[in-house]
């Protein structure tokens, strides 16, 4: 309870800060004026089946992090109507999110009267996703084509390194976008504006120069310096990428008129199109109080697999002055390379050489005792759907099992191509489904799945057990049109999948892929 009622306290003194911009919020709570029943989606979005009217944002960094959110929508027609079903994903594991201040209703107009009809507590249910995410879902009662839709929500997050990703646009025309945060004085953020704007291979060059600086600039220089800039890192010439560094600062963004977009071209998630803002941080140090070490306990390296009740416990796990710093690729490498339930998996040995004499017998080559263990892997042990990028498993535990994810999976398999003598190592992917990584600097949890690239007489391939094929080198799906980072102490780097050809036989089965 005392946690519970510190999280709330913080919350009402973070509802009042709004206030400290300056101005109105865009939207106010059951406040529709009749020419919102009016308004009519225009040009190309006028067969739009319904329109946001305001989607309205604000993040606060407190002893937890508070996300903000107030959408309005409304219906133009019977296709519009699934918009009056809503799903708000939130994660579940080591108690990650807290929902506080969740509220729905729908607004008609009947006989020029606006009646409003409110979801009871009742009507809000939850859905298990997975083992950390769940979905909060309810259906707006009275919805028809005319209405106006409304919802409002506060989630209390263990968010810290990496928080929520804004989108400005989505598939049904917006009029008003805003995000509106404050980033707290003892942390500095990289906070990233994307306008569909990909970097050109110099702005790439000039952006890691100024990323660079902010790692070898002492905390205080740098502050004086982005301070002049208003707090600008990097910007591209017509703004449509940028990149500031902020600490102890207030920002709100707003874009307007914003029209649908469903669809583009290839596999190239829609949401890579839409203008975003990103956050990322980039440092915090200092004796921070004592209300922030829930948040400070997920920035450390084993958090994802011992979760929170385990460190909490652990006096060594966080001390009382804390200095975090966003990782380097080679950081980022090395901790993979020691971590438990990445690293170690690659090198256990449970069976001996009995186990791979009788996985092998009878191959005459390495590509065929590539084959041969891919199989074993594929008939032994069963994929749970999950991808993830860290064993959940202890490997004796997963050995007895026989189930898992994908980490569990492919890290068995190169551990096992390892021990048949030939060269393996694990490639983190960023299924693409979800769009392409960040690749200036290892984003936390940006990676979701793991894979294996052999290589025999000078030649590398690609495998992926939690494929579903028997053919050796045919990939998972969402493994295609993406890009991979190789774990490796010799030749870590980045690897592009680009080529959704199946080649015939074996030897040309894997998808074409350049370094």
């Amino acid at each position: 309870m005392k946690i519970r009622l510190g999280i709330i306290l913080l919350y009402l003194s973070m509802l009042t800060a709004s206030a400290e911009f300056g101005d109105k919020l865009p939207i106010k709570w059951g406040k529709i004026s009749t020419a919102e029943f009016s308004v009519k989606p225009m040009g190309s979005d006028s067969a739009a089946p319904a329109v946001v009217l305001c989607d309205f944002g604000d993040i606060e960094i407190s002893n937890r992090t508070f996300y903000t959110r107030h959408t309005r929508i409304k219906i133009m027609n019977e296709e519009g109507l699934r918009y009056a079903s809503v799903e708000i994903p939130y994660q579940t594991k080591n108690q990650h999110d807290e929902f506080f201040h969740l509220k729905a209703h729908t607004v008609v107009m009947e006989h020029g009267k606006i009646m409003t009809y409110n979801l009871l507590p009742g009507q809000f249910e939850d859905f298990r996703i997975n083992d950390g995410w769940s979905k909060r879902k309810f259906t707006f009662p009275e919805a028809r084509p005319g209405a106006i839709i409304e919802f409002q929500y506060i989630i209390a997050s263990l968010d810290f390194e990496k928080l929520d990703t804004w989108y400005f646009q989505r598939e049904i025309p917006i009029l008003w976008s805003e995000l509106r945060f404050q980033i707290p004085e003892p942390f500095v953020y990289l906070v990233t504006f994307e306008n569909n704007r990909p970097l050109s291979p110099d702005e790439e060059f000039t952006y890691s120069e100024r990323l660079q600086w902010m790692y070898d600039t002492r905390l205080h220089n740098r502050r004086i310096e982005l301070a002049r800039n208003n707090d600008l890192l990097y910007a591209t010439a017509e703004g449509r990428f940028k990149v500031w560094g902020m600490n102890d600062r207030k920002k709100k963004i707003i874009m307007k008129n914003l029209p649908g977009l469903s669809d583009v071209s290839g596999s190239q998630p829609v949401t890579d199109i839409y203008p975003r803002i990103r956050f990322d941080l980039f440092e915090s140090s200092g004796n921070l109080p004592k209300f922030f070490r829930p948040l400070l306990l997920t920035t450390r390296d084993y958090y994802d697999t011992k979760g929170e009740w385990l460190l909490m416990h652990d006096e060594t796990a966080l001390p009382g002055y804390v200095h975090y710093r966003l990782k380097t690729w080679p950081q980022f490498n090395e901790g993979l390379l020691e971590h438990d339930r990445f690293g170690k998996y690659l090198i256990r040995n449970r069976g001996g050489n009995n186990l791979m004499d009788s996985i092998i017998a009878g191959s005459r080559n390495d590509l065929m005792r590539l084959a041969a263990l891919y199989q074993y892997v594929r008939g032994t042990f069963r994929w749970n759907g999950e991808f993830s990028i860290y064993a959940n498993l202890d490997f004796d535990d997963f050995m007895q099992k026989r189930e898992g994810s994908s980490a569990e999976i492919n890290l068995l398999l190169i551990n096992l191509v390892r021990h048949a003598g030939i060269k393996a190592d694990p490639l983190l992917v960023r299924t693409n489904d979800l769009g392409v990584p960040e690749k200036m600097y290892p984003v936390k949890n940006q990676f979701n799945h793991v894979i294996v690239m052999a290589e025999i007489d000078g030649a590398r391939i690609l495998l992926d057990a939690t494929s579903g094929s028997a053919d050796l080198n045919r990939l998972n799906r969402k493994d295609i049109d993406t890009q991979a980072w190789i774990v490796s102490r010799e030749h870590p780097g980045w690897v592009e999948i680009y080529s959704r050809e199946v080649r015939k036989g074996i030897e040309k089965e894997a998808p074409e892929f350049k370094l």
